[in-house]
């Protein structure tokens, strides 16, 4: 498996991705309808692909965030979603693979933090934390355990406001 930036001739594996791990449509029309905003960035939407096959087996998208902040001007963070891996190979690895290529692809970035809306039992184990205990507040009323941030080098402890996600993911 490869973890590499995603090309235009993948549109359709990462739609069948998502559709896949999810059960539904909604997290592949968010990718779909992020591509061409200025939220998007060029190599920070990445897929796993098996080797052999060449097929497109997961896929992660990062996405440029505000961060709106009563006493500053707004900040530009990272939103990590969706992440996806065909059911057939979820627990082997490549969630994780796709996890470190995206924080290291963010890592370049010099953006301050990555905020998602994910599962308490799994992202800790990259680092992410509660973003309330950050000052992160959520567009929406998210449960704290489930609203999570990873602060990246650029971070400051004055870094706090109210994430608004780009218009692609829709209701968040």
């Amino acid at each position: 498996m490869i973890v590499r930036p995603e090309r235009p001739d993948d549109e359709a594996a990462i739609r069948a991705v998502h559709d896949a791990a999810f059960g539904g449509t909604v997290e592949g029309a968010i990718v779909d309808a992020m591509r061409g905003t200025d939220a998007w960035q060029p190599g920070l939407s990445l897929v796993a692909a098996d080797e052999a096959r060449g097929s497109v087996v997961g896929h992660v998208l990062l996405s440029r965030a505000v961060l709106e902040r009563p006493d500053r001007p707004p900040a530009s963070v990272l939103v990590l979603g969706p992440i996806g891996v065909l059911p057939a190979r979820q627990r082997r690895g490549v969630g994780r693979a796709l996890m470190q290529r995206a924080i290291g692809a963010a890592l370049a970035t010099g953006e301050p933090l990555i905020a998602l809306l994910g599962h308490a039992s799994y992202y800790p184990r990259f680092g992410f934390e509660r973003a309330r205990d950050l000052g992160i507040e959520p567009p929406a009323d998210w449960p704290d355990e489930s609203w999570l941030a990873l602060r990246l080098p650029a971070w400051t402890p004055d870094l706090r406001g109210v994430l608004r996600y780009p218009d692609g993911f829709g209701q968040r």
